[in-house]
């Protein structure tokens, strides 16, 4: 059984906040995943089924390995559309800010976001809420955004807006970001949420196919190239891969190309802490996965200024890629010699 998590005062608030308006503005976070594009499109979904006025406004290009997930439903990209978004985003009565923490998330839309006078709702999984939201659904502990998703949606009693395609986003969201219930699914109830999803009659071989083991040749030789060229094993234990932007541009690196690298090197027995930077054009993204009780969340945290998961993490560094590489190392040094830095 799954049991209710939400603040029933802050519930209740939510829906007289959703009573009263008709125009709402779904967002998420910049390089959405799947997660956040399955948590916009689902609620989405689930509210216009209510009978509700929904744009979902992504800060950028969907990566292709998610293009299919958005097939067929309306959004709005908005480094491509930045006067229609920016329009709409004025001229909307409530804003739902899912799957990101922090409005400084969502690249260049995030002075419309703070300028904006309508209340703001936080639905999210990420630690640490900036203090940003009328109202906050964050839960730390759940597997995803999209969990929250579901659970919301479960305990305010609209489970009747569900349809296949709305359980069909959330699967793909609690899919992707669990790497298919291999991390942050040890605690029972996100197989349950998971079940009754599937009672929806979606496809779930087709979702899996799609979203975890389908890529674009252009990534698949990226990743062959990086494996080969660009990975260091350090001790036969920690892996570090890097690409800087003249490898991206000899692949004609798209968004989401690299999706799932990192997880590559622990295939390699012993290998319990995998890491990849990738040399983007504002920033070095830092991607760590691990294995056991070896915690990457602290890392990113502290080191990268990101966050996530105990085995899998982010964040960013604003600095060149060789600083970037030689804070690892340091970090390295310091997983050795300070077995307390685990979670």
């Amino acid at each position: 059984m799954i049991k209710n998590i939400m603040n029933p005062e802050t519930l209740e608030q939510f829906k007289t906040l959703l009573d009263g308006v008709s125009r709402i503005v779904v967002t998420c976070h910049k390089k959405p995943d799947g997660d956040a594009i399955g948590a916009s499109l689902g609620l989405s979904l689930a509210l216009k089924n209510m009978g509700k006025n929904v744009t979902v406004i992504i800060p950028d290009q969907l990566p292709q390995s998610l293009e299919f997930a958005a097939s067929g439903l309306e959004y709005v990209t908005f480094t491509f559309n930045e006067k229609r978004a920016s329009n709409i985003i004025r001229n909307t009565q409530l804003l739902l800010c899912l799957d990101y923490n922090n409005l400084d998330r969502v690249g260049k839309m995030t002075p419309l976001l703070k300028e904006s006078k309508v209340p703001r709702v936080l639905i999210d999984h990420h630690l640490n809420p900036a203090p940003d939201f009328a109202l906050m659904f964050s839960f730390p502990q759940l597997s995803s955004t999209c969990e929250v998703v579901y659970r919301l949606l479960c305990e305010a009693g609209w489970l009747e807006w569900v349809d296949r395609q709305v359980a069909s986003m959330l699967f793909v969201g609690i899919m992707t970001d669990t790497g298919n219930l291999a991390w942050s699914s040890s605690y029972p109830e996100v197989y349950e949420v998971m079940a009754r999803l599937m009672e929806y009659g979606i496809d779930k071989p087709y979702l899996y196919k799609q979203a975890m083991d389908t890529v674009p040749l252009n990534s698949l030789r990226l990743h062959s190239y990086a494996l080969l060229n660009r990975m260091t094993i350090i001790d036969d234990s920690i892996a570090l891969i890097t690409l800087d932007h003249n490898d991206l541009e000899a692949f004609n690196y798209k968004t989401g190309d690299t999706e799932r690298l990192v997880n590559r090197p622990l295939a390699v027995k012993d290998v319990y802490w995998s890491t990849f930077m990738r040399e983007d054009p504002d920033c070095i993204k830092v991607s760590m996965r691990s294995e056991g009780d070896f915690a990457v969340d602290t890392l990113c945290a502290t080191y990268y200024g990101g966050g996530g998961h105990m085995h899998a993490a982010a964040g960013e560094f604003k600095g060149t890629l060789d600083e970037a590489v030689k804070i690892f190392y340091k970090i390295v040094e310091k997983v050795k010699t300070d077995k307390n830095i685990e979670k």
